[in-house]
């Protein structure tokens, strides 16, 4: 098992673990203590480990996963719900699109990726969970895309992905209901490829890893690039037009009502 963090080992490394198991790699939010939500620090660490998943070719696969209770429940309340630059000149959009960025890395991953979703999975931590190629679902734990509850437009491209993998009728309900589903009724809409009991997911995870490991690295990374290309995949622009709608809506009443409950 290869560890592999960055020197000097500060606590903003450690919000977010790259380690390889074999052919391997994965990625593993470790901020339990908040949920594994889109933190200033969780996010600049996720970018980090994804670059450096993305940059290990020894790994010809790579699974996501959080620890706790949660995958990850997305935008922290307590904290900030946009980014701010270096230089705090961000138009809305671009602070809302930015806040998504650090996720958005995984797409830079050539190699299949897995997500292992240990627990609940929830608004930016659903989409993170788009963003992979096979989902394995926690089938007590939530999922879902609750903006509409919270008087928010979706981010990150969920409303773009969510058709795609589950068809329109069904993304439609979900999106405009902000209602959460369990792991099971995800696995039953095709959301994810199976839900497990929460001590299995990492285990049934990393099998589907390790077989899909066994086969030839140049092919799994041609297939992957077609397989999208086929699909017309734009994830990017489709997460940077979000963020444009998503802007407009963070500062009207119904967002502010909306996200007082939520904390609440």
């Amino acid at each position: 098992l290869v560890i592999r963090r960055p020197e000097g080992g500060t606590m903003s490394s450690d919000a977010v673990l790259y380690q390889r198991e074999g052919r391997v790699g994965v990625i593993t939010l470790n901020r339990p203590d908040n949920r594994n939500s889109m933190t200033p620090e969780l996010l600049a660490a996720f970018r980090a480990r994804a670059l450096e998943a993305a940059a290990d070719f020894e790994a010809r696969c790579v699974v996501i996963t959080g620890t706790g209770r949660c995958f990850s429940a997305g935008a922290d309340f307590n904290s900030q719900i946009q980014a701010e630059g270096d230089d705090k000149t961000l138009m809305p959009h671009e602070a809302s699109f930015e806040m998504y960025t650090p996720f958005l890395t995984v797409l830079d991953i050539e190699v299949p990726v897995i997500g292992a979703l240990n627990g609940h999975t929830v608004g930016g931590g659903f989409g993170l969970s788009l963003v992979c190629d096979l989902r394995i679902a926690n089938q007590g734990a939530k999922y879902g895309a609750n903006f509409a509850r919270l008087g928010l437009h979706p981010g990150m491209a969920i409303g773009y992905l969510l058709p795609r993998i589950i068809g329109p009728i069904k993304a439609a309900e979900l999106l405009f209901t902000g209602r959460l589903i369990s792991g099971q009724d995800a696995a039953d809409l095709g959301l994810v490829n199976a839900a497990v009991s929460p001590e299995e997911v990492l285990p049934k995870a990393m099998a589907m890893a390790h077989e899909i490991a066994c086969n030839a690295p140049v092919a799994l990374r041609m297939m992957k690039r077609s397989f999208y290309e086929g699909l017309g995949w734009d994830v990017r622009t489709a997460a940077f037009r979000e963020a444009m709608a998503q802007a407009m809506t963070v500062n009207t009443e119904d967002a502010k009502e909306g996200i007082a409950a939520l904390l609440a």
